[in-house]
């Protein structure tokens, strides 16, 4: 799978314009990307995950959006975005985006 052209080309084709975005600014929105697709678009738990304010989130998903293109509340779109996402790192040498886990979520007080 590492060496798959098919895979690459199928990663670039979803993420390339977040990659090149991260690569030339410090604000980095893959891994909120890769948050937000991990909590399968909790927008809630994914702002108290990556520690922001809601609104911060929604900024940034509205910035994710116009960058690809894409709306993140369609179900298959945040499917592929999300295989694109974990498969980043195989294709870039095993380092990358992956390292972004969310928090545990919270204990319940019962």
């Amino acid at each position: 799978v590492r060496n798959s052209e098919a895979l690459e080309a199928f990663v670039d084709q979803r993420l390339a314009p977040l990659i090149e975005h991260d690569a030339n600014r410090k604000s980095k929105l893959l891994p909120t990307l890769f948050v937000y697709c991990e909590l399968w678009g909790r927008k809630a738990e994914t702002a108290r995950a990556l520690h922001l304010e809601r609104q911060s989130l929604y900024h940034r998903l509205e910035r994710i959006e116009a960058l690809l293109g894409e709306d993140l509340s369609d179900n298959d779109t945040l499917l592929e975005l999300h295989i694109a996402l974990r498969a980043y790192p195989y294709i870039r040498g095993g380092t990358g985006v992956v390292e972004w886990q969310p928090l545990p979520p919270a204990e319940s007080t019962r």
